[in-house]
């Protein structure tokens, strides 16, 4: 294990655990670091800058010559590794079952958020986050997390978040010239035509004991490196190094994910999800046929507000109360559903995987007349009262919470759980980000049908999925796309 000041003690005696102590933990100098810089907010569509890596200042440590100390790092440079405990194999085409947890989820969620306001949340990046916090629950605070989970993350599902994992992270595509997928692309000089990017991450306490088991839990399970912060001198500066690392995740979509406050000399243990998604369509909307048209809010009023125009031949649905399309993007693997109900709560109310898994398979190619609003919607929830609400109890209080999984050193409970996500829509497609920050504190061929007419004049649903798994990536309504 490290030793010295930059250390954090692991219980437990596996060889995978050992390793991972000695070789793979993040060293993070908390001091010297002024202030996270944000990156300036990318254009919703265009060629996107590649992601800063997060680069070492000095060489890896190694077997035969464990880190003992760490120099000091420039202000806001962040130093990062993964651990060296031996990954999970993924379960072949088993991401499926695991995006039909996180999206059972994700809809039970959706019922308890403010319905009168414009909402974006990425059900995945809430489910993944909470879902590394899983491994180290016990009793019946494992008991109250697996039933509003959906049992995503419960001992056993390792192989299954892999295969899940696996499958978001081959929906980047990078093409040349030509439109040829590129097989090794460089990233530093390819532009993805599709960027898909999830990534997990823990920060922890240094000098402290965690158990052996659940980092490698993490580690294998979920691709989640482990870094120390010192939370107990200095809360403030490591707030600024998660921020850091959540706005590089992000490209600077989401620049500040805590916020003063929301560490302190308590905090333990955050693990924090990073989703980032960049997709043009496979159809895009000529700006020429964007144009000021009607739109009822859901308050009511009559208003005009710009609204993309399109024909073509989508995969479309319509069933009691609802009707329904699907915009896929420009690489088959991601898709928007719209849905378009008669009555927005009721409709809500019934929404489950299943239910949405029905919608799809009753999807079939029509000739659609379009409108679809260009929105952008930013949304940041505080999610502790609301799970607490779900049924997670015990996980977020403070005396009953049992996390001896993770630690035995003292109490461990989640104080905080926020999520924060934006996503623009526009005529040449989507740019969406997610960031979830969880606080661990101690105490058959279709027939040719007639064309139809779809205009989304009204508060609608969208919802952006992976088609070969189900996930829901990102999910909405608009109530009224003129609200900033």
């Amino acid at each position: 294990m490290f030793t010295g000041s930059t250390a954090f003690l692991v219980r437990g005696t596996s060889r995978a655990a050992r390793a991972f102590a000695s070789l793979g933990l993040i060293a993070v100098i908390a001091g010297g670091c002024n202030a996270a810089a944000a990156s300036p907010t990318p254009a919703p569509i265009g060629p996107a800058p590649s992601p800063t890596p997060l680069q070492s200042t000095t060489p890896a440590p190694s077997a035969g010559n464990p880190a003992t100390s760490v120099p000091t790092l420039a202000p806001g440079e962040l130093q990062m590794a993964y651990g060296d405990a031996k990954p999970v194999q993924p379960a072949p085409d088993r991401g499926s079952a695991a995006a039909t947890q996180l999206n059972d989820f994700g809809f039970d969620l959706l019922r308890r958020l403010d319905p009168s306001a414009n909402l974006v949340a990425s059900p995945a990046s809430i489910a993944l986050a909470l879902g590394m916090v899983r491994p180290g629950a016990k009793g019946l605070t494992a008991a109250e997390m697996d039933q509003v989970l959906h049992s995503f993350g419960a001992p056993g599902q390792e192989a299954e978040i892999r295969a899940l994992l696996a499958e978001l992270d081959s929906q980047t595509v990078y093409l040349d010239s030509n439109g040829v997928p590129i097989a090794s692309p460089d990233p530093a000089k390819d532009t993805p035509a599709v960027e898909l990017d999830v990534s997990n991450q823990a920060f922890a306490q240094k000098d402290y004991e965690f158990e052996a088991a659940y980092l490698d839990s993490i580690s294998s399970g979920f691709n989640a490196g482990v870094g120390m912060l010192d939370y107990k001198r200095n809360p403030e500066a490591a707030r600024l190094l998660i921020n850091k690392w959540a706005s590089d995740r992000t490209r600077g979509r989401i620049p500040n994910i805590l916020q003063p406050g929301d560490v302190d000399t308590l905090t333990r243990l955050v693990l924090v999800n990073a989703i980032y998604l960049k997709a043009a369509w496979a159809s895009e909307f000529d700006p020429k046929d964007t144009a000021d048209r009607p739109f009822t809010s859901a308050a009511g009023a009559l208003e005009q507000v710009p609204t993309m125009a399109l024909d073509g031949r989508f995969r479309y649905a319509a069933g009691p109360g609802y009707r329904a399309v699907e915009l896929p993007y420009s690489m088959d693997g991601l898709a928007m559903t719209i849905v378009l109900p008669d009555e927005m709560a009721s409709f809500t109310n019934g929404l489950t995987a299943a239910r949405l898994a029905d919608i799809v398979a009753a999807e079939s190619e029509r000739e659609v007349d379009l409108w679809l609003p260009k929105f952008s919607i930013d949304t940041r929830i505080e999610l502790t009262s609301l799970l607490s609400a779900m049924g997670m109890k015990l996980a977020v209080d403070p005396d009953k919470a049992d996390f001896s999984g993770i630690t035995t050193q003292e109490g461990l409970y989640i104080s905080k759980v926020v999520h924060q996500a934006n996503i623009d829509v526009v005529e040449q497609g989507t740019t969406a980000a997610a960031v979830t920050a969880v606080v661990m504190s101690a105490g058959a061929a279709p027939p040719q049908l007639g064309k139809v007419q779809l205009h989304l004049d009204k508060p609608f649903l969208y919802i952006i999925r992976d088609t070969h798994n189900g996930a829901v990536l990102f999910m909405g309504r608009v109530n009224d796309p003129a609200a900033k």
